[in-house]
């Protein structure tokens, strides 16, 4: 299992060299949290409902900044769908989530072509 999540990691980060560099696109991350997220996440405002288990974007972004959403997005919780997004959907995803929470001092959502930071070891 460890296994698979770092050869998962190892490839989305060495796409990265490769990737031009884009902003990333808020209304796409919409997108894709409605078809990966929405069966048990509040992903916005306006849905009506979903799982009580799992936390609401709008909180996501209140706790987690940037950077920390997208390493988490790289190797998921074990629970959630088997979804494998490329860098770019990671930071669309990242981005939307981040207009749901607050505006703090923090750096703008991450580009397309950003590293996400190396996981904590410890």
């Amino acid at each position: 299992m460890a296994t698979k999540r770092f050869t998962t990691a190892l490839l989305l980060l060495s796409n990265l060299a490769a990737a031009p560099a884009f902003a990333a696109d808020a209304q796409s991350g919409q997108r894709i949290a409605n078809r990966w997220c929405a069966s048990c996440h509040l992903i916005s405002p306006e849905q009506n409902g979903a799982n009580t288990e799992a936390p609401s974007f709008a909180s996501v972004a209140t706790r987690y900044n940037s950077k920390e959403l997208a390493l988490f997005l790289t190797s998921p919780y074990p629970r959630m769908p088997n979804m494998t997004l490329s860098q770019p959907e990671i930071a669309d995803l990242v981005a939307y989530i981040r207009t749901l929470g607050p505006k703090r001092d923090e750096p703008e959502p991450l580009e397309k072509d950003e590293k996400p930071p190396e996981p904590r070891r410890g």
